[in-house]
């Protein structure tokens, strides 16, 4: 647990240098490659004693080292009550005398500052590297190795060169981002440490929630803040979704860090939950949906993103042409949905978006999910998912968890969760692969790929089995459903065209005549399990599984038995 206890928070570097038994190899704090000394770093160190950790070392990098990151620089030295900041440009400049002047107000002196290239350091002398400028991929690719993080923030001079306001506006936002991550590489004195994200239950469960409540609260503010596509929708989305979303209020849409397409069809006058409803873009699009006599629930955990969805109900209630609101948001667990007042039986449909790979306890979501739902009713979601079992070092890793990644389920293990909880016969919808643009990033996931997918959970008991069995049945699609005139896709491998007749197992027939979709279909053959009514014709072909046997011929030209 020593690994843990130590900067288990984001930095693969940090934690080897304040390694298990205490074997620290104390770097200079800043090796130049041209010039320096162990006395020089010696005495950037701020007398720091010997028997305590250093503060971590982190460097600050803009385009030309003159107003951003020297703004970083002299906050974190002032966070950290030493000098283990720095900063560096690609290019060397002068200091921006109003970058000098708004933090002098603030009682920081970087006056004494000089602007330095970024060629005239060792990356391996830091434990962090944050860009400030939103430039990446210009960034040397050794930089990158360790922890690395890019933060887009506008730049003051180009704004307006001489209005001090804009450089406050961006002091202001560099004080708070770099509070956030002093607390998250156990900074003494900058709020409490994350400590390890599992071992021991409810303390794991803490870590985890208080680790995602910062990262989604603190350190990203906008989608663009994302270290990778886990929590960005790919999917192309239908039109009246577009048209949804262009009603959504531009700061809610900002905000917005969804990994899917969480709107399924026909929800008109339904009620509905979204767990992990963020910023509420997803719940002002399903408020337009379900109409005004239809209701939207969302509950999350993080104060920042409820903030953001509250403070525009009204609103989107005036923009769309509402009487009254019919969203609400409240905060609380989404593992524990009785614990905010959520009684059984109270949804038609539950949607989530890149929210359940976050959670310390992800059967709990589910088992959730399924007792509040009407039956019948559809739990409807995207989120992210690995194509083995992430190993434990990488679930550890804050950034990993924050970003999607760390917390993602191996596919098969979500699907015995999701039977357990209730829900047989899972159906995946869409999927789309992950990309992992960040080079540290992909360095540390090795080989592990991950998907975005969109799954649908139908609550029907005692009406779906285990496998999709053949009782002669089929559907025939009415070309009903808004917007889908030619065909609908249940999932995705049925694809069912209006007016065809079209052959189903069991298990697909009852997800469409016994759920919300049931008079948008005509229906051939007897439901499954009526006594006296359906003849079963075996395992339905096609579906996932097929007869064990070896084939009538090839029994047939052997005659041998065993």
């Amino acid at each position: 647990m020593a690994l843990f206890t130590c900067l288990a928070t984001l930095l693969a570097c940090v934690s080897a240098r304040l390694a298990i038994e205490g074997r620290v190899e104390r770097q200079p704090i800043f090796r130049r490659l041209r010039g320096g000394s162990e006395a020089d770093a010696q005495g950037l160190r701020g007398g720091a004693e010997a028997d305590a950790p250093p503060p971590p070392r982190v460097m600050f990098v803009c385009r030309a080292n003159s107003c951003r990151s020297q703004m970083a620089h002299g906050l974190f030295n002032k966070l950290t009550d030493g000098s283990s900041g720095a900063s560096c440009g690609f290019r060397a400049s002068e200091l921006n005398p109003h970058a000098v002047a708004v933090m002098a107000e603030i009682g920081i002196d970087i006056s004494e500052h000089t602007s330095n290239a970024i060629a005239e350091y060792d990356p391996s002398a830091f434990d962090a590297i944050i860009c400030v400028c939103g430039c990446a991929a210009e960034v040397p690719g050794e930089w990158k190795v360790g922890h690395f993080e890019d933060w887009s923030l506008d730049d003051p001079p180009e704004l307006d060169p001489g209005d001090r306001s804009v450089y406050r506006r961006v002091r202001d936002e560099l004080k708070e981002r770099i509070e956030a991550l002093a607390k998250r590489l156990h900074v003494a004195g900058c709020g409490l440490g994350l400590g390890p994200l599992r071992g021991g239950q409810a303390a794991a469960a803490g870590g985890v929630r208080d680790e995602v409540k910062e990262y989604y609260g603190k350190v990203l503010q906008k989608s663009a803040d994302l270290q990778t596509n886990a929590c960005c929708t790919a999917v192309e989305l239908p039109q009246e979704v577009k048209a949804a979303i262009g009603k959504v209020h531009p700061e809610v849409v900002s905000k917005y860090f969804g990994c899917g397409l969480c709107v399924p069809e026909a929800l008109s006058g339904l009620s509905v939950l979204d767990l992990g409803c963020g910023s509420g873009r997803d719940c002002y699009v399903l408020a337009q949906l379900v109409g005004e006599s239809g209701s939207v629930v969302g509950v999350d955990m993080t104060d920042e993103q409820l903030s953001t969805a509250r403070q525009h109900v009204a609103w989107h209630a005036d923009a769309f042409g509402y009487a009254r609101p019919n969203t609400d948001f409240k905060q609380g667990y989404i593992e524990d949905l009785k614990g905010i007042g959520l009684g059984d039986e109270t949804f038609d449909v539950v949607v989530s978006n890149c929210v359940v790979n976050l959670s310390p306890d992800k059967a709990a979501v589910l088992r959730e999910a399924f007792r509040v739902l009407k039956a019948g009713g559809e739990m409807y979601f995207s989120d992210v998912y690995a194509d083995r079992r992430v190993p434990p070092h990488l679930r550890d890793d804050p950034l990993l968890y924050g970003e999607c990644l760390g917390g993602a389920l191996y596919w098969n293990d979500f699907l015995a969760l999701a039977k357990a909880a209730g829900f047989a016969d899972p159906r995946l919808v869409e999927d789309a692969p992950i990309t992992v643009a960040n080079p540290a990033l992909e360095e540390k996931l090795r080989g592990i790929r991950f998907y975005s997918a969109t799954y649908r959970l139908f609550k029907l008991p005692g009406r779906l089995e285990a496998d999709c069995e053949d009782y002669g049945q089929a559907v025939v699609y009415k070309g009903t459903l808004p917007g889908r005139a030619a065909a609908f896709d249940l999932d995705s491998h049925h694809h069912i065209e209006a007016g065809k007749v079209f052959p189903v197992c069991g298990n697909t027939y009852h997800m469409l005549a016994s759920t919300r979709f049931r008079q948008h279909f005509e229906y051939v053959g007897a439901h499954p399990h009526e006594a006296g009514k359906s003849a079963h014709f075996g395992i339905f072909d096609g579906c996932g599984k097929s007869l064990p046997f070896a084939s009538a011929s090839a029994a047939g030209a052997g005659g041998q038995c065993c």
